[in-house]
């Protein structure tokens, strides 16, 4: 099941939530970095889950994957991360357009944290500490629309 997301222009450096944990959201910089779950989470991450979503890109068959999800979780901070990043094979790789990351506590529909803007590369990183739950996240990207990658990083 997909979920629609709005587009928008917001743009997050910091953010804390107390209640049920802590929320944190950190700008991503705009540049090609080690898009690597500890490159863009923080050295303390590993990568427990990732997804492509495919759409219409630059291959020669000119369908493919256009971007990539990845989840991460530290065991030292407790917390979870998401972030989303264009395929070197999607139109606007290098260039800013619209991509989005939410990522979402299960049980806790009032619990997440988002990130949305025109990206060149990649949108988040967004952490939450969530023990003892799952988490999904939804994703926007211009070639690809929306979508939500279930529940996991279960923990």
């Amino acid at each position: 099941m997909r979920t629609v997301l709005r587009r928008t222009a917001l743009s997050f450096t910091a953010l804390t939530l107390t209640t049920a944990g802590t929320l944190s959201l950190v700008s991503p910089a705009n540049a090609a970095a080690n898009f690597t779950v500890p490159g863009v989470c923080g050295s303390s991450f590993r990568e427990v889950y990732s997804q492509t979503e495919n759409g219409y890109n630059t291959t020669s068959d000119g369908w493919g994957i256009v971007a990539y999800i990845k989840f991460g979780y530290s065991s030292s901070t407790g917390q979870n991360c998401a972030f989303i990043q264009k395929s070197t094979t999607n139109y606007s790789y290098g260039k800013a357009s619209d991509l989005s990351i939410t990522l979402r506590v299960q049980g806790n529909d009032g619990y997440y944290a988002h990130d949305a803007n025109s990206y060149k590369y990649f949108a988040g990183p967004v952490k939450v500490t969530a023990p003892g739950k799952c988490v999904s996240a939804d994703g926007w990207e211009d070639w690809a629309g929306s979508w939500s990658t279930g529940w996991h990083a279960c923990g």
